[in-house]
């Protein structure tokens, strides 16, 4: 059995490597965030593309493991995580929002997992969901990817908008025109003033607003759509007695039993 094929050490699988890869990337985002933000974006942005690479090769040499989805999920959860207390940290104001982005980011895929399971799905992505925005999002691989990487892209553009550097870089508007926002939205938030530019529209704008709707798609509909489906489906499961799944992941005891609702 060769490197690049199925073999005995699940832990120098390539992708779970390319995971490792990631994970350390995503460490050292954090730690240059507040002195050298290029470097910040820039590992960030590797680490994200690392998230795609890491399912493909996995897919690609067979080379598939609970290992790997586990460091998958867990990473994908700690680095939004890291993303969004880093912005906490840049943008005081916004702390309340970060956490709740946060409890919302944990929650609906902690839950979502655990119902699955409960269920006796192999997967937490619901494509059979009476939800036609969840299956969409599950079944669809190109919108899924969009509405993900909306939520990283938006985040590092708030995070990028603290340093003039980073909104330096400017596309140019038909008749020289610049983005500009009401004087009165302007003393309500100032923050915003550093989206605007006389010159033009800022590139990290324009980003921003490229994955505005992808964002709100997953962070309104899906997430909230997935987990009151998922909701349903779990209190369900329980009112209707035990089950336990043919790969013995996860059960649900009998209430009347005296055992726990689920084990996993």
């Amino acid at each position: 059995m060769g490197f690049f094929s199925r073999h005995s050490n699940v832990y120098l699988y390539v992708p779970n490597l390319i995971g490792y890869a990631r994970v350390a990337a995503a460490i050292y985002a954090f730690g240059v965030a507040f002195t050298s933000p290029y470097q910040c974006v820039a590992a960030y942005f590797l680490s994200f593309v690392c998230d795609e690479l890491d399912g493909r090769f996995a897919r690609m040499l067979n080379q598939t493991s609970t290992l790997g989805a586990v460091l998958d999920m867990v990473t994908d959860r700690l680095a939004t995580t890291g993303l969004l207390l880093v912005v906490a940290l840049v943008y005081p104001q916004l702390h309340v929002v970060a956490i709740c982005l946060i409890f919302l980011d944990v929650f609906s895929h902690w839950f979502q997992m655990y119902a699955s399971l409960a269920v006796g799905a192999t997967t937490h992505k619901d494509v059979k969901s009476k939800s036609w925005l969840v299956r969409t999002y599950y079944g669809n691989r190109l919108f899924m990817g969009y509405c993900c990487v909306s939520c990283e892209v938006l985040y590092l553009v708030v995070y990028a908008s603290k340093w003039p550097e980073l909104m330096q870089f400017v596309v140019p508007l038909p008749g020289g025109a610049g983005l500009t926002i009401p004087s009165q939205l302007a003393n309500l938030l100032p923050a915003l003033l550093r989206f605007t530019s006389q010159s033009g529209l800022p590139l990290m704008s324009l980003f921003g607003i490229l994955a505005l709707p992808g964002f709100l798609t997953k962070q309104v509909c899906v997430r909230v759509s997935a987990s009151v489906c998922m909701c349903v489906r779990f209190l369900l499961c329980i009112f209707r007695g035990a089950g336990v799944t043919s790969q013995g992941q996860a059960c649900i005891s009998d209430r009347s039993s005296g055992a726990g609702v689920l084990c996993v």
